[in-house]
């Protein structure tokens, strides 16, 4: 950190006496665990994201979303302070044992979801805002939800009319690959392309990596002649956009701007020869998070897409990691972003041009108020 973090003042922060002040404390520790505890919160004197010294095979406790093997099928948000389910898969034995979007879930393996909340909080990394704090909470109950295959988590919930229940749902392994040295990190991708019922494409993905980009294009051309694209990134929580871009700018463009210590660099991306230009629609909320957010504010900022949904977080660093033989991994900054019209988005966040949250009342419904609203839009291009 000391060698390569992108700013050599720190922010002001005098890094050295920082080391000074930690290095009696961490020298006395006889518990891994405090030794972690210690390395992270002198980490984040800083204030920013991507500073994380993470115990072996905790990744998937602090990012199930990506690295967690298992799947109950379920989806959820806090709304108003309650766990809502937002979203149930249909192949899912949550769908068969009765489970709804709008539900509300009140306990997970007999722990109360306010028992989570509480212990969250003990753990706060940056970036330091409301959304911030929104993300880690969610989860932290996420974590608890997903886990190992072939497993069941217990849940107990309210459905539509406050009744209590509780169901014991098997978790499924869920589609990815081993990565990293020796395959030690499980890299959980979900993909879903579709034509809607109005004809208006979408797309969703829980993360950013290379080879989704030819699965993007093939569903895009598999589509045909489609009025519009949703490109759902809600609860994506990042990796590599190199590769996207690409796939829907209609002009070489500036998309973003990179500090590192000592220099700036312009990154420009030219359009595919099959570059998709119809409207296009980035649906984004509290747990969308690094690359996903420099992905939706850059697009948004050259005026090619349209952001739909909830302000993200601003946890926006480029990091590199550190594995080391025990399996503990070291993620540490190392560039600020910077959008096309100057925007520093690390703490700052995805600003969407249609702010609409979820509804619970909606949801049980069968309306995601969020999809809604970006469908809407399309369709009022359309008329234009």
């Amino acid at each position: 950190m000391n060698e390569t973090y992108f700013d050599p003042t720190f922010g002001g922060i005098n890094w050295k006496d920082v080391h000074d002040r930690y290095l009696p404390q961490i020298t006395t520790v006889e518990k891994d665990e405090e030794f972690y505890k210690l390395i992270n919160k002198m980490l984040w004197e800083l204030k920013v994201s991507h500073a994380y010294l993470a115990p072996p095979g905790s990744w998937a406790l602090f990012e199930p979303l990506v690295f967690a093997e298992g799947s109950a099928g379920i989806d959820f948000r806090l709304l108003d302070g309650e766990a809502v389910i937002t979203s149930v898969r249909p192949e899912s034995t949550a769908n068969k044992a009765g489970m709804r979007p709008g539900y509300v879930i009140q306990a997970i393996d007999g722990i109360s979801v306010e028992q989570i909340v509480k212990e969250a909080k003990l753990i706060m990394p940056p970036p330091y805002n409301s959304r911030g704090r929104i993300a880690r909470v969610t989860k932290a109950i996420l974590s608890c939800i997903y886990g190992a295959p072939e497993m069941e988590v217990s849940i107990a919930y309210s459905d539509e009319g406050k009744e209590k229940r509780e169901k014991k749902i098997m978790r499924a392994k869920r589609s990815g690959a081993s990565v990293g040295p020796k395959g030690m990190f499980f890299l959980a991708v979900e993909f879903e392309a579709k034509r809607l019922d109005n004809g208006i494409g979408y797309i969703r993905l829980n993360t950013f990596q290379p080879p989704l980009a030819t699965q993007i294009s093939n569903a895009i051309k598999s589509m045909g002649n489609v009025p519009g694209i949703i490109l759902d990134l809600r609860g994506n929580s990042g990796g590599e956009i190199e590769q996207m871009p690409y796939l829907f700018l209609t002009k070489r463009a500036l998309l973003y701007l990179k500090r590192t210590r000592g220099s700036e660099t312009k990154v420009f991306f030219d359009p595919s020869d099959d570059a998709y230009k119809g409207p296009l629609v980035l649906l984004v909320d509290v747990i969308s998070g690094s690359a996903s957010e420099v992905f939706a504010a850059c697009l948004q900022a050259i005026g090619r897409a349209v952001v739909v949904g909830e302000r993200s977080p601003g946890s926006v660093m480029e990091s590199d990691v550190m594995i080391f033989p025990n399996g503990a991994t070291f993620m540490y900054p190392v560039a600020q972003i910077i959008t096309p019209d100057g925007t520093v988005l690390e703490g700052y966040g995805v600003v969407p041009d249609i702010e609409v949250g979820l509804d619970r009342e909606m949801l049980l419904k069968g309306i995601d108020s969020q999809l809604d609203s970006a469908i809407r839009y399309i369709e009022k291009e359309m008329q234009k």
